[in-house]
């Protein structure tokens, strides 16, 4: 079969509503089987959506049953559909022939048709590749894909190159207990933290880079926010006027990425009920003053005063969302205490940091900053917290040669699409969770 052969006979179904009268063969997997007095219905996963084929006889007859592989021929015809897996709902298939093509061994062990898939999260995670079947878990993802597909257009489209970093390193980005290490052939390797000394190269040579792809810490976290490996949407950028180009720049992709989920899975969008963000603006808050802030307005003064606590993170996000309508914040010039080695010391006052976070609906889905690009200014530093620049070498070389001024920022994305779907737990919206106690599947 020639290429554009197999790419219409997958792409011409997607759009039935075009093929209303027409006969078609549909090839998918049987969702559910609705048996009735002489007929039935059988909704058919076809290319990823459910579509609703009707079967005219007894439908017991043609060993048709549920996780079937089928073949089917049929003509299309206009109709007025409710159910909620149903996409679309203004045509079905009348079955003109249907064979099966293989047949599961068993049934699957509980129920994916049902509007809402009643199980515990352990056994969610346990069968994830049969969980991920119902389509409101199916729909997390679909969302997921479409979001970074936003992303990475934008990105694209700016001038962004995408890069591909090594995930097993000699020394970790962050440092500190949080890093999973391991034998590399008789040498002491770890498991990447992030992908910021590999941008920071690499600004050095196509000046705007980026990269979505795993990262790893060692946090012994069980919270309902944290995970040991997620996707991390990185970008880095030179030539930048200040560190608020960064998040400007941050501020325009996910405007695009949620102006494209929009426009692509208004389906998903709609089944899960999610409510996109219009973003315009987004407001800018120092730390200091959101620390006051939420010590006026909420009583609460947390011990860490060099972090913002998860309620104090919740709080900011209440006070801004009344104040400025706006379900993001930006959080500017973090203590340097708290910020890593690499991070820019604000000129002005050096206890701070030229860096952010932002929160999204009460959660920090977003670290970066404007970097050191000064070899001098990074050697000092390094030393200044008792490391020893030496060990670094191989990262403080590219700034001996010459880096531009340049920063760039860290999204998590599990994080921000646990947030824009508001579901409870950041592992229902990641594909294969890993956690302290979790390696399979």
């Amino acid at each position: 079969m020639e290429i554009s052969a197999i790419v219409e006979e997958r792409s011409k179904y997607l759009n039935l509503l075009d093929l209303v009268g027409e006969e078609i063969e549909l090839k998918g997997v049987v969702f559910k089987v609705r048996g009735l007095s002489g007929f039935a219905f059988i909704l058919v996963n076809a290319y990823g959506t459910i579509i609703q084929t009707v079967y005219t006889g007894e439908i017991g007859e043609t060993g048709v049953k549920e996780g079937c592989s089928v073949v089917i021929k049929g003509k299309v015809s206009e109709a007025k559909l409710k159910d909620a897996f149903v996409e679309p709902k203004s045509c079905e298939v009348q079955i003109n022939e249907i064979n099966v093509v293989s047949s599961p061994k068993e049934l699957l062990p509980f129920d994916i048709t049902k509007k809402k898939l009643d199980i515990g999260n352990d056994l969610k995670f346990d069968l994830r590749y049969l969980s991920m079947r119902h389509p409101k878990e199916k729909a997390i993802f679909r969302i997921q894909s479409s979001l970074v597909q936003g992303i990475r257009s934008f990105l694209i489209e700016n001038k962004f190159v995408e890069i591909r970093s090594p995930k097993i390193v000699a020394e970790g980005a962050e440092g500190g207990a949080n890093i999973f290490s391991m034998d590399y052939f008789g040498q002491k390797a770890y498991l990447t933290q992030s992908p910021q000394f590999y941008k920071e190269f690499c600004v050095g040579v196509f000046d705007r880079v980026f990269e979505i792809a795993p990262v790893f810490r060692a946090e012994k976290h069980n919270t309902n926010r944290h995970i040991n490996e997620y996707t991390s949407i990185d970008f880095e950028f030179g030539q930048i006027d200040s560190f608020y180009d960064i998040l400007n720049m941050e501020a325009a992709m996910l405007k695009h990425a949620f102006e494209h989920l929009k426009k692509d899975v208004p389906y998903e969008l709609d089944l899960l009920q999610v409510e996109v963000p219009d973003i315009k603006t987004i407001p800018a808050l120092k730390f200091w003053e959101v620390k006051e802030i939420i010590k006026k307005e909420y009583k609460i003064d947390p011990k860490d005063s060099f972090d913002l606590a998860p309620i104090e993170e919740i709080k900011i996000s209440d006070y801004v969302k009344k104040k400025y309508d706006s379900e993001f914040v930006f959080i500017t010039h973090y203590p340097t205490a708290k910020r890593p080695f690499y991070a820019m010391d604000d000129a002005e006052d050096p206890e701070l940091t030229v860096s952010f976070d932002l929160i999204f609906r009460g959660v920090e889905i977003t670290t970066g900053g404007q970097r050191i690009h000064d070899f001098d200014q990074l050697v000092a530093k390094m030393s200044g917290r008792g490391m020893n620049p030496a060990d670094f070498e191989f990262f403080t070389n590219a700034h001996k040669y010459g880096l531009p001024p340049h920063g760039g920022l860290g999204l998590g994305l599990e994080r921000l699409t646990q947030r824009l779907l508001n579901v409870d737990n950041i592992k229902s919206a990641t594909m294969f969770p890993r956690d302290m106690t979790r390696l399979t599947p």
